[in-house]
């Protein structure tokens, strides 16, 4: 029996309009699941990766020179940090710029500590940014400046930063698993809207069979309905999407300079999350309503 387009999109609109109230409610809470879904992909995924990557550029160890290292010391050791595979970057604080810098994080207590030390009497440092910013290479490679000769310490964070790389895998792992739990919501909301919209119509769909129509050709119009619902649903949570994407935005740049600041997407990044949400709730629905159809006509 040949499908006919003029009995496809008749009998698909029939189904959505009978069903109004029962479409416009699987409709919502497909286009929340997608819009949470999206900002999950967005601030808990894009954003999050994003702000790592800005932290772990500036991650990076101190190493302290003796106040009485000679000229000789201090450049035997700039020369093997330059030398080092593992190094992006040395800045050299002689004593006049740790000065400037010790004023700049007292300056509000200028009266109890700011004025307490003298340019002089502060120690040379080398400030050293790592081209591997994991926590266990970069305190491997602190340690090896501590033993020589004139250094005074080497400063590293490892345990501060090994805690936040480990929280942020971990988060990472959780929102996956709700991106996975959301995704099946949208699945099973969809099935059980087109079981109903299947159970209402069984007397047509017995007579059907009856005459000789495939199981194929009862399939296609309740597929097309959930297509339908789940692109509806995807359109509508990709505009709310794009809107609190555009939202968190222009609120970040209030925010200064704090960590929430960092979580940012490019808008190539925006544009594919966007567009996926539409792919998924299409999707969503051609699977939810196959099931659903495959799941009445088994038998």
């Amino acid at each position: 029996m040949a499908l006919r387009l003029d009995y496809l999109a008749r009998e698909t609109g029939q189904n959505l309009i009978r069903n109004w109230l029962l479409s416009v409610a699987t409709v919502l809470i497909v286009t929340v699941s997608l819009t949470l879904l999206g900002i999950t992909v967005l601030v808990g995924i894009f954003g999050l990766n994003n702000a790592f990557i800005r932290w772990n550029n500036d991650v990076s160890f101190i190493v302290y020179m003796n106040s009485t290292a000679t000229q000789e010391q201090i450049d035997a050791v700039a020369k093997d940090l330059d030398a080092s595979p593992q190094v992006d970057e040395v800045e050299y604080f002689d004593q006049e710029k740790s000065y400037e810098l010790y004023q700049k994080i007292f300056k509000d207590d200028a009266a109890s500590i700011g004025d307490i030390l003298k340019p002089g009497e502060l120690p040379t440092s080398f400030r050293v940014k790592p081209s591997n910013p994991d926590a266990e290479i970069v305190k491997q490679l602190a340690n090896t400046f501590r033993p020589k000769e004139a250094v005074y310490n080497v400063d590293f964070p490892d345990e501060a930063v090994r805690q936040l790389q480990s929280a942020g895998k971990q988060l990472r792992s959780w929102l996956f698993l709700g991106v996975a739990a959301l995704l099946a919501a949208s699945v099973v909301l969809i099935f059980i809207t087109i079981q109903t919209a299947v159970f209402s119509r069984r007397r047509e769909i017995e007579v059907m069979r009856l005459v000789g129509a495939t199981n194929w050709f009862i399939r296609v119009p309740f597929v097309v309905e959930g297509i339908i619902q789940g692109l509806i649903g995807g359109l509508v949570a990709s505009g709310i999407t794009f809107i609190l994407a555009k939202a968190w935005q222009g609120a970040g740049e209030s925010m200064g300079d704090s960590l929430l600041s960092r979580f940012v997407w490019e808008s190539g990044q925006l544009n594919g999350t966007l567009f996926a949400l539409v792919l998924l709730g299409s999707v969503v629905g051609a699977i939810g309503s196959l099931i659903s159809v495959t799941w009445y006509l088994r038998g």
